[in-house]
């Protein structure tokens, strides 16, 4: 904690004296939750609160280079042993470097620690709603041409420091943003994610699309995957694939009413049997944006027990007050195969979830949010967590400066 300090203020130094400009930011947020999550009606649900604590300082230098640096505290409240304890809680989130236009040429690179997400965050996402957020240790190499955005990236996920770097993960690929059609962004990809000295190779490629027109937008993903896994002594092909199509109107009135619906495929294996793995895997994406606010399907595919997703979702939102935002989602959650229940029938029924929001921007500096979640489970669910519909609800303060 102290160094991650030391630095901190020796860059603040640093820029003071010999940078063109700076700028010091923070942000602090608090959230508490009410937690009934658990399918039973008989436990009494439990409440905690997080606190999570952001301090920046970006540096701009001359020819086009500049940095970031950010160190952040995450905590829950009442974790540390006592009152006088100090938990040694302090982490470097974000800390790059960009140089922009290197050598004259129209390439920019970003190398460090660093957040990452391309398009809606779908595959790659910076992950806000949890309380530490994801970054990313590498860099991305930009091409910027007349019509498209290229990025070059490569990322080490874990370091084990073995011989040969055996059984390190490493990340990476090329995503490409294009502007080719009017009122239209097009993205193509093509990601890898490699276990070294290993068989675990999965590929990742596909695209997304997103128009708006007025008061109408929607937007098309497509992904498949492919490559190969071992399991146990054996070798499994991956041939898994994901899907969604979304589409919302915002109504020229005075409260600004808008209504989206969309559907959204994530394969499952119809036979685990076999020699092929079918499941997708979403990588690194902010599934807490798509599947639902209570995060009942974060981890794809471990959290649909092998048989994929399929969500059928509609959403309302409204703006009764200039600061005001009310909304309301349903989410109708199915398996995309057939799950084999205890009593030998299948079923594809997860449950249905209903998510009540709301937010109030009090200045540019503070904004309020909350909301309450209700899950009735299906059959798949009554099986694996349990009959009763679960509860969830959420306050949460955060303060930018």
């Amino acid at each position: 904690m102290k160094k991650l300090l030391i630095l901190f203020f020796l860059g603040l130094f640093i820029s003071v004296n010999f940078a063109q400009s700076f700028d010091v930011g923070a942000q602090l947020r608090v959230r508490g939750q009410f937690d009934g999550k658990d399918f039973n009606s008989d436990t009494d649900p439990f409440g905690f609160t997080e606190l999570r604590t952001r301090i920046n300082l970006s540096i701009e230098g001359n020819r086009g280079i500049s940095g970031f640096f950010q160190v952040q505290d995450s905590r829950i409240y009442g974790t540390e042993p006592s009152t006088l304890a100090d938990t040694k809680n302090l982490d470097l989130h974000q800390g790059y470097v960009k140089v922009n236009k290197l050598f004259g040429l129209p390439l920019d690179v970003k190398f460090g620690r660093q957040e990452v997400a391309f398009a809606n965050q779908r595959l790659i996402g910076s992950v806000g709603w949890h309380n530490v957020g994801r970054s990313f240790d590498g860099s991305i190499v930009s091409l910027r041409l007349k019509n498209a955005d290229i990025h070059f990236m490569g990322f080490q996920v874990n370091e084990t420091f073995n011989f040969g770097d055996t059984l390190d993960v490493t990340f990476g690929g090329v995503w490409a943003e294009l502007d080719i059609i009017r009122n239209y962004k097009t993205d193509v990809f093509i990601l890898n994610q490699s276990v070294w000295r290993t068989d675990n190779t999965l590929w990742t490629l596909g695209f997304y699309v997103k128009g708006k027109h007025k008061g109408f937008s929607h937007e098309l993903e497509f992904a498949y995957q492919m490559g190969e896994t071992v399991a146990g002594t054996n070798n499994l092909d991956i041939a898994a694939m994901m899907f969604a199509y979304n589409a919302s109107y915002t109504f020229k009135s005075k409260v600004n009413p808008m209504i989206s619906a969309g559907i959204d495929y994530v394969s499952g294996d119809d036979d685990p049997t076999d020699d092929k793995v079918k499941t997708f895997n979403t990588l690194y994406a902010t599934n807490h944006k798509f599947y639902g606010h209570m995060d009942y399907f974060l981890n794809l595919p471990n959290n649909t027990y092998g048989g994929g997703l399929m969500d059928i979702h509609g959403k309302i939102s409204i703006l009764p007050w200039k600061s005001v935002k009310l909304g309301l989602n349903a989410h109708l959650f199915n398996s995309a195969e057939d799950i084999t229940l205890a009593d030998g029938s299948t079923s594809k029924d997860f449950g249905l979830e209903l998510d009540f929001y709301g937010s109030l921007k009090y200045s540019k500096s503070l904004m309020f949010q909350a909301g309450l979640s209700v899950f009735s489970p299906g059959d798949i669910f009554k099986q694996f967590r349990g009959e009763d519909s679960s509860l969830w609800m959420y306050g949460m303060a955060v303060v930018n400066l």
